[in-house]
């Protein structure tokens, strides 16, 4: 009977142990005291990014609220016990969700999103919870540049504030360390993307994480060639019921060569650089291949297609309501725009590529 209860006890405690596994930071090394790490950190169909150097933190929205106790223990394995900055990308749930308990649980100096006429209980009781617990509110503006640590990120979207559709309102921050940079989009779509690329700003970045969870309404080619990453990472929930990431996103980082990670796959997903080099870690993948430094070739972006049309002969970018809508018998794909100037196709008026 001893013997029996033993062995009881014992399994009882592997179960256990195995039943609060998920909540906790993966054991992941790092290596050598990287001077940033980021955290990609899966929470399903929702985003969370945790970013760390030095000892300080800034959190890039925490899922939906069934998730936030999950990054707030998360945070803490890490050894926080103050955020610096909080960056709410936007209203949805599935953003902000878990925001509310985050807040809660642990000290936070500074709360940065942009001002909306989004009424609904999560973002309402969000908003209540700064104020109750006597945060900083910060309007994000681009060009906007925040330190913490040895690393810096600058808001560079919302260019606008017209936009219809809440996704597009989404901060977008671009992270940076050394000459190593990440680009996070939140659920930014087409309109917000070609408006950011238009104002002109360094855009450049060694990884993206993409817009909407992969969907084919983000990570636009014109936003795409702008950033030339190395690699790309979708935040996306198994068997989700949007087919995120979508096939035609898969299909565009594959043309690129560009690898896409993804949070359904490989779990939460963590970066790390010391500025110059960059490599990747994961729950359930192996990623040690993924490497790269700065300063390397990569060229990713100049693999996007040129989509020509035999009958006008123009040609356009691919996402061009111009290429979408051209009949698949009239079709002629190009590597370069060089290319397709040299076999006597005309740059789209309306897409100008």
């Amino acid at each position: 009977m001893k013997r029996f209860l033993c062995v009881l006890s014992a399994l009882t405690m592997v179960l256990f142990v195995g039943s609060c596994s998920r909540s906790a930071a993966p054991q992941m090394t790092g290596g050598d005291d990287p001077k940033l790490t980021v955290h990609f950190i899966d929470v399903g169909e929702g985003d969370c990014t945790l970013l760390e150097s030095d000892d300080e933190f800034v959190l890039i929205d925490a899922g939906e609220r069934d998730y936030g106790e999950e990054v707030l223990r998360y945070i803490e394995d890490r050894g926080a016990d103050e955020l610096k900055y909080v960056i709410a990308t936007h209203p949805h749930s599935d953003h902000v969700g878990g925001l509310r308990t985050v807040i809660d649980g642990i000290d936070t100096e500074n709360f940065i999103t942009v001002s909306c006429d989004s009424d609904t209980y999560t973002w309402e009781k969000l908003l209540r919870a700064v104020n109750q617990n006597n945060i900083n509110q910060i309007e994000a503006e681009v060009g906007q540049t925040y330190s913490f640590g040895e690393a810096s990120f600058t808001i560079m979207g919302p260019v606008s504030r017209d936009y219809e559709s809440f996704n597009d309102l989404s901060v977008v921050t671009k992270v940076t360390c050394g000459d190593i940079g990440f680009l996070v989009m939140g659920d930014a779509e087409h309109a917000s993307e070609y408006d950011i690329v238009d104002a002109g700003a360094d855009l450049s970045a060694d990884v993206i994480r993409c817009g909407h969870h992969g969907s084919s309404d983000a990570s636009s080619d014109k936003l795409l060639r702008a950033v030339n990453p190395a690699f790309g990472v979708a935040s996306c929930g198994e068997g989700n019921e949007y087919g995120h990431p979508h096939r035609e996103t898969v299909q565009k980082f594959k043309t690129m060569g560009c690898p896409l990670l993804r949070t359904d796959e490989a779990g939460t997903i963590v970066a790390y650089t010391d500025g110059k080099s960059l490599r990747f870690e994961a729950e359930n993948q192996d990623l040690s291949s993924y490497t790269c430094t700065a300063g390397e070739e990569k060229h990713t972006a100049e693999k996007l297609k040129y989509v020509g049309n035999k009958n006008s002969l123009y040609f356009h970018y691919s996402d061009c309501d111009g290429a979408i809508n051209m009949k698949e018998k009239n079709k002629v794909f190009f590597d370069s725009r060089d290319e397709a100037v040299a076999q006597g196709y005309t740059p789209c008026p309306g897409c100008m590529p």
